[in-house]
């Protein structure tokens, strides 16, 4: 199978096992807010920002150096194996330790038990990670995708069956931990590589220049989206925090659920072609190409309908987080493209300067957040808005030139989508508000603007940039059936 085919079928099955990762996720957080306060996702929040935190020098890169590797050896994967391992155990015990400052400080008692509990997936994921790694360097998504998606529907149900009994925010630490644990545990139960008993220093400190400049850009990158967290937590209040992080996991479903799709499967396909400019430039435009005719019609569409969304889905306690959605829908659009521009970095091993681009962007996110602090949690948003737009240019220009892409070329390609995409929300705005003063309830407004929004977004591809939309049509068309690698 030639890696067209391969990177295809990745996409097809990341795309598949993402459709229905979305679907459990949007139905587990529904039912959750309906049984959960503001202030126990709030308190979630916070648990997730020291969680993610750690998740960083969790991974320490090695996942992507063994993508970026040609040929990594038994003892290679075997060091990097054992070294993930212990990794996972100093940062779990960290954790529990810190528990009590980090408690007093947030002024929660009821923090020290929860940081402690959720530490341990620290050293669950860590049992899988290599497996996991090598059947994406082979492209083959096939497996990886259906384990995932019956992790999250056992761990979603577990976590669902706990809010009904009333657990409250423990339900949601259910939900966090038994995914990666069945996760783990399908992966060594389907993967035919296991560890040897060897481990190499030397082998570690081969790999660290490369993990250790993607950990430094991971560890700020980490910051400029989790500063807004921290600082509306500790500032303006738990419940904010609540009603923010949920408008901001909203915003995220298309951009995890296209970009992200795409990513996982062109960092593997790219560092194949990492020394052809040609090949790896004409599958990155048909990469972002892809995520544009999906990412700008939801995002603009939402911009639209937050209101009506928000009060169909959510309920009237949730009537804030409206023009949240409102302003960060916009955020999502743009994250959606310049998201991609970290496969291109890793792929190319030019990890150095992904770090001081990384820099750069966290100054400015962090600077615009405690500039948008004073007016409340909408004013966060807003700065929060600003920074992306700010750097929009030079997060696209460093990277792009790697692969000798022009700025304003890679945006033209991009301007059928976005223009599509304006005209689209704004006519199911206006839709919206005649609709509701005709009477209309809004459980009747929102699928009849949904429908509507699709209808005029497709209409105006296929009317003005028909040739366009064939020819993406086209890139998907049938193709070999993959075999399993052996591992």
């Amino acid at each position: 199978m030639s890696l067209k085919q391969k990177t295809i079928s990745g996409i097809g099955w990341n795309g598949a096992g993402n459709v229905a990762r979305q679907v459990l996720q949007v139905i587990t957080m529904v039912v959750m807010a309906r049984f959960l306060s503001p202030e126990a996702f709030g308190v979630y929040a916070i648990l997730m920002v020291f969680v993610t935190f750690m998740n960083v020098i969790a991974s320490m890169g090695t996942s992507q150096v063994i993508i970026y590797m040609d040929n990594p050896s038994q003892r290679m994967l075997s060091s990097i194996f054992y070294f993930n391992i212990a990794i996972g155990i100093v940062l779990f015990a960290l954790l529990f330790f810190l528990a009590w400052p980090i408690a007093d400080f947030f002024e929660n008692k009821e923090l020290v038990h929860l940081l402690q509990i959720i530490g341990l997936i620290f050293i669950i994921s860590a049992l899988s990670l290599v497996q996991k790694t090598l059947l994406e360097k082979t492209l083959f998504f096939k497996r990886v995708i259906t384990l995932e998606t019956m992790a999250l529907a056992i761990g979603s149900a577990a976590g669902i069956t706990a809010a009904v009994w009333g657990l409250g925010i423990y339900s949601l630490l259910i939900a966090a931990l038994a995914k990666p644990a069945i996760f783990s545990m399908g992966l060594w139960l389907n993967s035919h590589w296991r560890p040897s008993l060897l481990f190499s220093f030397a082998d570690i400190k081969y790999i660290w220049k490369y993990s250790f400049h993607l950990t430094g850009f991971s560890f700020i990158n980490y910051f400029s989206r989790q500063a807004d967290d921290f600082l509306i937590g500790k500032f303006i209040g738990s419940s904010a925090l609540g009603m923010y992080s949920v408008a901001y996991k909203i915003m995220l479903y298309p951009l995890e659920n296209t970009s992200r799709v795409l990513i996982r499967v062109m960092f593997p396909a790219f560092s194949q072609v990492k020394r052809d400019n040609v090949r790896f430039k004409n599958g990155y435009v048909k990469s972002i190409i892809f995520i544009a005719l999906i990412t700008f019609p939801v995002m603009m569409g939402l911009l639209a309908v937050s209101e009506t969304f928000v009060a169909v889905l959510l309920g009237d306690k949730w009537e804030g987080m409206a023009t949240l959605i409102m302003i960060l829908a916009p955020i999502g659009m743009i994250q959606s493209i310049v998201t991609t521009v970290g496969s291109i970095y890793t792929a190319k091993g030019t990890t150095g300067l992904m770090f001081k681009i990384g820099s750069a962007n966290a100054v400015v996110t962090v600077a615009s957040f405690a500039v948008g602090l004073p007016y409340g949690v909408h004013g966060v948003a807003v700065a929060y808005a600003i920074a992306n737009v700010i750097m929009l240019y030079p997060n696209l220009k460093f990277a792009w030139h790697q692969i000798d892409l022009g700025v304003l070329e890679g945006i033209g390609k991009l301007s059928p989508f976005l223009i599509s995409s304006l005209v689209m929300s704004a006519a199911v705005y206006f839709q919206g508000t005649w609709l509701s003063g005709i009477g209309l309830t809004q459980f009747a407004i929102l699928p009849m603007q949904v429908i509507t929004g699709a209808l005029i977004y497709f209409g105006i591809l296929m009317l003005l940039y028909r040739n366009l939309v064939l020819g993406l049509l086209n890139e998907l068309r049938s193709k070999k059936p993959q075999t399993e690698p052996s591992l």
